[in-house]
């Protein structure tokens, strides 16, 4: 099963659209978490028709900002078991069923705390094989990010411990170590983690 996890920006603009089908093109993913997609549920639909995906679930965006969706074809069966603004949650029905969470952090300093409540959360509530990709919007070291200020240490602590309270470890990586730029700095605020099972 292939899988694209992608914080998007905001997909009112054709160039954006454009951009998602040239990598579903590439990449023919059967599942697809978007966050910041910026899209109410009419143009939700209309984006998932548009890539041939058979089913959806939305968290939509407040109009400026925001939004999840995660879209999947018909092939792959997909059970929802909860979404908020931070993350879609699902069961994928396989040989072995497993548990698959899009996320999307916090991204102001003062509220970052809310992303590890809730991933902490999710943590608890089924015992399963499980996966958690998207944009968590913080770093684990100093060596994921390049340019600015260094970031502070209790920030990547606390990420850290929500990570290992919940039993999940980075799952590794190809590619350029930075997944976000904005000027000159740059950082891995995008991966994927999975617990032991």
């Amino acid at each position: 099963m292939r899988i694209l996890a992608w914080n998007c920006c905001g997909l009112a603009s054709a160039r954006a659209v454009r951009a998602l089908l040239e990598i579903q093109k590439r990449e023919n993913p059967d599942v697809i978490f978007l966050s910041e997609s910026h899209l109410g549920k009419v143009k939700a639909e209309k984006l998932r028709r548009r890539v041939g995906f058979d089913h959806l679930i939305l968290h939509e965006s407040d109009g400026r900002s925001g939004g999840l969706l995660l879209m999947w074809k018909k092939e792959t069966k997909i059970v929802a078991n909860d979404f908020s603004r931070f993350f879609i949650d699902v069961t994928v029905e396989d040989e072995v069923s497993w548990r698959l969470t899009g996320f999307y952090g916090e991204p102001k300093c003062d509220k970052k705390n809310d992303s590890w409540v809730q991933l902490r959360d999710l943590h608890g509530r089924i015992s399963q094989p499980w996966l958690v990709l998207g944009d968590f919007n913080e770093i684990l070291y100093n060596t994921e990010k390049e340019g600015g200020v260094p970031r502070p240490q209790r920030y990547m602590q606390a990420f850290h411990d929500a990570l290992s309270d919940c039993g999940l470890a980075d799952m590794g990586y190809e590619g350029d170590r930075f997944t976000w730029q904005r000027g000159r700095v740059r950082e891995r605020l995008d991966r994927g983690v999975a617990n032991g099972s």
